[in-house]
């Protein structure tokens, strides 16, 4: 069986990514749990998925400076005991012939103290250890570039990068890449969408979509497309922001005050894939999950990478190619206002824009088909 862990701080990128590789492989017939130790997140049924939830934990703000529990307090000794054991209590429960970490070691540095544990049961059960790990990562320093190195060569056999080498190679974010060319392989995109009926009828007028994925490092990008709503001089376009999985009442009141008569504010819906179909314009950040599901819907964009208040670089890297190649537009969150923001979008309605062709993101597909591989191995 596959142990896959995930941690995820302030969205729920991470976590959705996780999940639809760990489908991908109950499909192949594979017997997969997962541990998640982030904030519990509603994503639908997992059918056959078994998910073991640790005392969550979260990022306290947009620079990820400090990791705290559901109410705020921040992680002490006594909740990296806590975590650590019951970790490695389900390591030894399961015994798993296989164990994946999302990110780490490429990030989730401040989790060591319950990983490098669970990696030193791995290593003692000889179960093998792979990394799976988005196309683009933060960027470090050297010297934690070495580390990062030094921990894969001590426990990893693969690093599973999940992107198209010709889009953004790894080498791109991760310096060294060369000192690890042996255990990389590229699987593609991860596509997280899973097929659903939609909610409502398709529209007769295609609207213009903003979201920003599943926490809250979205809000600036919500108050400025709720103004621009009212801003914008194509007024027979509707808006409809999807404010999050569990966004605050307050939040959601304020936007509707701030945003025109035809703006649509909810949360999440399962039915986004249908809706991005449909859109005439998608308005959003570019985490991993958002750029897969532009080229796999086809739908034309306008992107704000998301850059927080630690100088995230990752976003900003997938924009710039995608702005580069032609397939979106990009407005930087230091322009994120309501006023500039309904200029871009109308210079974009004066001209379509054009929809895409959709692209096969089949990576959850082709990591459980290595995965599969690596336990005949």
């Amino acid at each position: 069986m596959i142990l896959f862990y995930v941690q995820h701080l302030l969205g729920i990128g991470h976590l959705r990514r996780t999940l639809a590789i760990a489908r991908a492989c109950v499909d192949q017939g594979l017997c997969v749990e997962v541990v998640s130790g982030g904030l519990p997140a509603d994503l639908g049924p997992h059918d056959a998925l078994r998910i073991h939830q640790l005392k969550p934990l979260k990022s306290a703000d947009l620079s990820f400076s400090q990791v705290v529990d559901h109410g705020g307090k921040p992680l002490n000794e006594a909740m990296q005991k806590e975590r650590t054991g019951k970790l490695l209590e389900i390591f030894r429960e399961l015994q798993p012939d296989l164990l994946v970490t999302e990110l780490f070691p490429f990030g989730r540095r401040r989790f060591r103290f319950e990983l490098l544990p669970l990696l030193d049961a791995a290593r003692a059960g000889k179960t093998p250890v792979i990394c799976s790990v988005r196309d683009s990562v933060q960027q470090r320093s050297e010297d934690r570039e070495t580390e990062t190195i030094t921990w894969l060569r001590q426990y990893y056999a693969k690093v599973l990068v999940h992107g198209d080498e010709h889009f953004i190679p790894f080498a791109d974010s991760f310096g060294r890449v060369g000192e690890i060319a042996d255990l990389l392989k590229y699987t593609g995109f991860v596509d997280t969408a899973r097929k659903t009926q939609g909610q409502t009828p398709l529209h007769a007028v295609p609207e213009v979509l903003v979201s920003a994925g599943g926490g809250s490092a979205g809000e600036s990008l919500y108050l400025a497309a709720a103004e621009a709503s009212s801003r914008s001089r194509h007024v027979s376009v509707p808006w409809r922001i999807l404010a999050g999985t569990r966004p605050e009442p307050a939040f959601v009141s304020r936007l509707k005050e701030i945003g025109s008569a035809r703006l649509t504010v909810e949360v999440n819906r399962p039915d986004f894939r249908d809706l991005l179909g449909e859109c005439r314009l998608s308005v959003s950040q570019a985490g991993y999950n958002s750029v897969v599901d532009l080229l796999s819907s086809g739908a034309p964009a306008l992107l704000s990478p998301f850059t927080g208040e630690g100088g995230e670089t990752e976003q900003p890297a997938r924009a710039e190619k995608l702005l580069a190649i032609g397939r979106a537009q990009v407005i930087g969150e230091d322009d994120l206002e309501g006023r500039a923001l309904a200029a871009r979008v109308d210079a974009l309605l004066d001209s379509g824009p054009k929809r895409f062709a959709p692209q096969r993101c089949d990576g959850a597909v082709q990591t459980a088909n290595v995965l599969k591989e690596s336990l005949l191995i």
